[in-house]
């Protein structure tokens, strides 16, 4: 099974959901992460970009971390048609307005509400691993 899971700059929600997912998931599962809008505040890619090298990912490493999970190493991919192609499964976490037409009518998609830690205290990061631990945990528990 490939599942994908997919928030808008894959640094938060999509990486957080990879790691507690791969952390649970059946051995034989591929579990990725992609985001709609892997850029610098210029507008530059930053597809492939570590999650170590970017100082706005240290409370995400931090949290991840706590559960076991070192996603120091993990990289930024910008989300493409061939990854929704490839996946058996996707889950979204990204704002509407961001998800490409390709992904919007896709039948493989779920959609989770859950807000981007993005600029926020560690605190709330921690808050918002809770909710995705339990979403994953149900979503895992669904096959």
């Amino acid at each position: 099974m490939k599942i994908l899971f997919v928030c808008r700059a894959n640094v938060g929600r999509s990486q957080t959901a990879e790691g507690l997912c791969r952390k649970i998931a059946p051995a034989d599962w591929e579990v990725s992460s992609a985001g709609t809008r892997v850029v610098g505040a210029d507008g530059t890619s930053r597809d492939g970009q570590r999650l170590a090298d970017l100082p706005g990912a240290a409370d995400v490493i931090t949290v991840l971390a706590e559960e076991g999970v070192d996603a120091s190493a993990n990289i930024r991919r910008q989300l493409t048609s061939g990854m929704v192609a490839d996946a058996d499964r996707i889950v979204v976490m990204a704002e509407p307005e961001t998800v490409p037409e390709y992904l919007k009518d896709s039948p493989k998609a779920t959609w989770w509400t859950v807000p981007d830690p993005k600029e926020t205290s560690l605190e709330r990061h921690r808050e918002i691993k809770g909710m995705i631990r339990e979403l994953v945990a149900e979503f895992v528990k669904s096959f």
